[in-house]
């Protein structure tokens, strides 16, 4: 394994790690409720008013989640593909799809 191909695995599991946590980040948004944020704001809670201002924005916030979802995931599978093809030759194609 020459030091590209470390490097590209390196980058291959970050961009995995990115992934899980958009779509963390895209589940926690779907499923927050809004009447629980704003108890916890009348009761004082300073964090709460950054995640309501989230909540109000909620659609442009998630369309930039899923965007930067799949971005992030086609790049990891090129990146895998090219892993593979390098390692593996043709028959690495395989093994990346």
């Amino acid at each position: 394994m020459t030091f590209l191909n470390l490097l590209l695995l390196i980058v291959i599991i970050l961009l995995i790690l990115i992934s899980g946590f958009l779509s963390g980040s895209e589940t926690a948004i779907t499923a927050i409720s809004k009447a629980r944020i704003i108890s916890k704001i009348k009761k004082g809670n300073q964090k709460a008013k950054y995640v309501k201002m989230i909540i109000d924005d909620k659609e442009t916030i998630i369309s930039s989640l899923l965007l930067s979802n799949n971005l992030v995931n086609i790049l990891a599978s090129s990146l895998a593909t090219a892993f593979f093809y390098d390692l593996f030759g043709l028959t690495g194609i395989f093994y990346a799809t």
